[in-house]
């Protein structure tokens, strides 16, 4: 097996970073060839660094990576696209960043996953241009299929058996909608609605902006958010941080706080 290259060069989304030492920085990226990997970026917190701002979090660079021993380090950087007007709103910066996490839980290091690069971009795309943000019901939907774990929405997850129209459990333990008949060995669950399982099902192929576009009143809006993070917490086996932290702002007292920019990430933990 030919040895590999000492300096390679990727393009990739950065999911998140974490500041190491007085003034270096390890970041997470997702590429569409490499998939999920960590890289160091040496001195780039210093007011000099020529990498400083190509690497922020929520940031689609083009990169040069050099092979080290134990941590690769990135040599240059150079941004693709900033999503700038994404990352200056707060409740966007949210949503796009609970997406980053998702990839970044659900992701193996070095294991690329066709279609997930895409994915993250088409909805980063979407946000930054301002469509509404319960796009990512629709990314949640198609991210657990691209990484194995697609809900059974056309039938009961146990037998098999159609499903007829009218509210249905959904299951994560099932691994998705389980007729009345299979209820007792599925599991625990929520009673979802006819317009949910709908919502459902047009959720796991259609593009972000299209879903995007469909009317979600705040009922149907909190019951799909719900079921969704009981089916994402079964997978994972822990909650989100970022969902976390939106609430923990929402409950601040009186005013509407928005973090400064560099608030703007997460402590995976």
């Amino acid at each position: 097996m030919p040895d590999r290259p000492r300096v390679y060069k990727t393009e990739g989304i950065i999911l998140r970073r974490r500041n190491v030492g007085e003034a270096d920085s390890i970041f997470t990226v997702y590429s569409d060839d490499l998939g999920k990997f960590d890289a160091v970026a040496r001195g780039v917190r210093k007011a000099r660094s020529r990498m400083r701002g190509h690497l922020e979090p929520l940031t689609r660079s083009s990169l040069l990576i050099a092979r080290g021993r134990s941590l690769d380090v990135f040599t240059q950087a150079e941004t693709v696209t900033p999503y700038r007007a994404l990352r200056e709103d707060f409740e966007r910066s949210v949503a796009a960043l609970y997406c980053a996490e998702l990839v970044d839980r659900f992701a193996a290091e070095h294991a690329p996953h066709d279609g997930l690069f895409a994915l993250i971009v088409e909805a980063f795309d979407a946000l930054q241009e301002g469509v509404a943000m319960h796009l990512t019901r629709a990314f949640e939907i198609q991210l657990q299929g691209m990484m194995g774990y697609e809900l059974q929405l056309d039938g009961c997850a146990l037998c098999g058996a159609k499903l007829p129209e009218e509210d249905t459990l959904l299951s994560p333990m099932a691994g998705g909608l389980v007729c009345r008949s299979c209820r007792g060995m599925a599991g625990a669950g929520r009673i979802v609605s006819v317009r949910a399982v709908k919502v459902l099902r047009y959720g796991r192929g259609v593009d972000l902006a299209s879903f995007a576009a469909i009317r979600m009143d705040e009922t149907l809006d909190h019951e799909l958010q719900a079921v969704l993070a009981d089916c994402i917490r079964y997978v994972l086996e822990r909650e989100p941080n970022v969902p976390r932290y939106l609430d923990e702002v929402r409950r601040m007292t009186g005013e509407q706080a928005t973090p400064q920019r560099g608030d703007i990430t997460y402590n995976q933990k």
